[in-house]
């Protein structure tokens, strides 16, 4: 997916592991997620933003859960969209080194690519979630959690 900048399913896998596992797996999926990422990219101060970043998406759909089931699908595939800007916003906090006006200036030049990862996730959400959403909870039985 590296055609297209900031489109990729890692997110929208945090999400659904959040849903089916609970908060806990998904802060770890994260961890996981953005240390793998950054083995074959790179790492930086970014490393730790995108922990955090994917931490609270993980952590957020862990106590969303619950009422996963009772909420449309297109709903929740505007929760994914709504990560996506999340997601850039936590990860552009790490320029609140330079001070308030170059976080601003760094968050708001970054809107596009965040669009593109809203986007793709609400596409991500739609295309994935029912399958993974059942192997998930196939892998949950066999290990019972």
């Amino acid at each position: 997916m590296s055609s297209i900048p900031n489109v990729q399913p890692s997110t929208v896998i945090i999400i659904l592991t959040g849903f089916v596992f609970g908060a806990r797996f998904g802060l770890t999926l994260a961890l996981l997620t953005a240390i793998g990422s950054d083995l074959v990219l790179g790492f930086g101060l970014f490393t730790f933003m995108q922990v955090m970043a994917w931490g609270v998406i993980g952590l957020l759909s862990g106590f969303l859960a619950r009422f996963r089931t009772k909420i449309p699908m297109v709903m929740m595939a505007c929760y994914a969209l709504a990560c996506g800007y999340l997601y850039g916003f936590v990860v552009s906090l790490n320029m609140l080194i330079g001070g308030v006006p170059s976080f601003i200036a760094y968050w708001i030049m970054g809107l596009p690519f965040d669009t593109y990862h809203a986007l793709g996730n609400f596409v991500f959400y739609i295309l994935l979630s029912p399958i993974l959403i059942r192997m998930l909870e196939a892998e949950k039985k066999k290990l019972r959690i």
